[in-house]
């Protein structure tokens, strides 16, 4: 499975982007303005959201929230944009979006995220 994060928006309040998975926009995203994944394609492995590149590990790589700011280790918010660097129906998102990451795992899929913009 390949996940797109395209970077569309960068301002003070946040990083704002699109998800997409197999080609398909599945949601918005928005990150924190200084702490965030590089560019770059990393690994998502196992149930518990570990992603690997390089010296960069981190537990999850997406969270629920409701603005940039409550990203303080890097992880990407998932849900509908409202604003600039705010997002909302942020939880049932990222529950839909773990359900598509756990049948991929179980299937014995890779996951690949892949960030640019």
């Amino acid at each position: 499975m390949e996940i797109l994060l395209v970077r569309n928006n960068s301002a003070k309040w946040g990083i704002d982007g699109h998800l997409y998975i197999n080609r398909k926009r599945i949601c918005d995203t928005v990150e924190h303005p200084r702490c965030h994944l590089p560019h770059g394609t990393y690994e998502i492995i196992n149930h518990e959201f570990e992603i690997i590149n390089g010296e960069w590990t981190i537990p999850s790589p997406f969270r629920h929230g409701d603005g940039a700011l409550a990203s303080i280790h890097g992880e990407i918010i998932v849900g509908q944009s409202s604003i600039p660097g705010l997002v909302t129906q942020s939880a049932a998102t990222y529950d839909r979006l773990y359900e598509r990451l756990k049948k991929a795992w179980q299937r014995g899929t890779p996951v690949l995220l892949k960030i640019v913009g």
